[in-house]
């Protein structure tokens, strides 16, 4: 059986620690509607004339990786990136990781060709590089310069980080004592798409052997989601993956599709909007869940929901072979509010539970888990990559007009 790991490769450090998370409040809402793993969306509404020229859909992969050792519930995209100075030369990465959770566009530098080159980003004359945090540990790298192509939609010039740079010096203890390398699950990287665009992370300024932080790199020095910088359908993105079929899938195939209410196929159908109201920039919203009330996002880097272990029934035993992860005796719903950060918007959703040591002994080839959950909340919510299976979810950058709606928010 392949080793299950736990990435949570949402920005937890970043994104969520600005939020109000706490697991002791009770809270309810008396207008909240009831919803239960509701099917995709149609479109169907009043649509916006579409440029016939312009391609904003791209494929969605969750499969085993470059290698096939990749956590399971990884969703992978293509991107090409292409030099600054000549534009023409170029190159199709792919498996690279699409996480709702993160910001910006981040490549292991083995992965590039050595003729491609990439210009680094120097502030004040010296290299720049970022010791990026995320929920399952550092990755650090030098900042470049590049242009960044999915389908037709192009970036120019923007900030990616090249992780593990081998032209810079190596990292400073002050990045490796924030936690566990992460080699993200064996992924050629990693794309942000996550409402806040800009990463807000720690920078660093480098000369000779070593590197010091500066904390006086401007936001437009900073790693930026490249959708964010697109030239047009820039406003947000749509993540839609199908049900995973009965006995599993060892490949399964969705979209990512840029822009909210710019073209004929990305208008705003869904029922259900959650904004952060201004008192967050990443699109967190709140769930309440065990009598306890939780920051949450819709995070397609997490393999799983993470949450933690509920003191109140449902119970839900913690599986003997795999650690941290959920095996209830029979498939078990769990019953929760979600609504905006201001208590908004409440609907009251039923989400289930299955044991995942009995789905993996019946599905051997699969590489996508349904209704997967692990412990592991730290007063957070995630809603992973399960959430997303059979449903059309929207995310929407901060202050973009989407849909009629102004982001940051999640939707589906």
């Amino acid at each position: 059986m392949k080793k299950i790991q736990i990435i949570s490769t949402a920005l937890i450090g970043l994104t969520l620690a600005a939020c109000n998370g706490g697991g002791g409040s009770n809270s309810s809402s008396s207008n909240a509607s009831s919803t239960s793993n509701p099917p995709i969306e149609s479109s169907g509404l009043p649509q916006k004339s579409s440029n016939s020229t312009v391609n904003n859909v791209v494929p969605v992969t969750v499969d085993g990786g470059p290698n096939g050792n990749s956590p399971y519930n990884t969703p992978f995209v293509s991107v090409t990136v292409c030099s600054v100075s000549n534009p023409t030369n170029c190159q199709t990465i792919d498996h690279i990781i699409l996480d709702t959770g993160s910001m910006g566009l981040r490549i292991f530098a083995n992965k590039l060709n050595s003729n491609l080159n990439l210009t680094n980003e120097n502030v004040n004359g010296s290299p720049t590089a970022e010791c990026t945090l995320f929920g399952s540990g550092y990755d650090w790298g030098s900042i470049a310069m590049a242009n960044v192509q999915m389908g037709s939609e192009i970036a120019t010039n923007i900030p990616i980080q090249i992780i593990n740079d081998p032209t810079i010096p190596g990292v400073p203890s002050n990045c490796s004592n924030q936690g566990a390398y992460n080699d993200l699950g064996g992924a050629n990287g990693i794309i942000g798409v996550n409402p806040l665009p800009y990463d807000n992370g720690t920078y660093y300024s480098c000369s000779g052997s070593s590197c010091s932080i500066n904390s006086n790199i401007n936001t437009n020095q900073q790693v930026v989601s490249p959708v964010y910088m697109f030239a047009n359908d820039n406003n947000g993105v749509i993540v839609q993956l199908p049900n995973v079929p009965s006995g599993g899938s060892s490949s399964l195939s969705g979209t990512l599709t840029f822009g909210i209410g710019t073209e004929q196929n990305n208008q705003l159908t869904a029922q259900n909007v959650f904004t952060s109201n201004g008192t967050a920039q990443d699109g967190s919203f709140t769930t309440n869940y065990d009598d306890g009330s939780y920051d949450s996002i819709f995070d397609t880097g997490s393999t799983e929901l993470f949450f933690d272990t509920p003191a109140n029934s449902p119970a839900l035993a913690v599986c003997q072979s795999l650690s941290g992860f959920y095996c209830p005796t029979s498939t078990t719903a769990i019953n929760t509010q979600i609504s905006s950060l201001n208590g908004s918007n409440a609907i009251n959703y039923s989400y289930n539970i299955i044991n995942v040591e009995n789905y993996l002994n019946s599905n051997l080839n699969t590489e996508a888990i349904p209704n997967a959950a692990a412990e592991g909340g730290d007063n957070f919510f995630i809603w992973g990559l399960p959430f997303f299976y059979g449903k059309k979810v929207f995310s929407a950058f901060t202050g973009a007009n989407a849909g009629g709606t102004t982001g940051p928010y999640f939707a589906f």
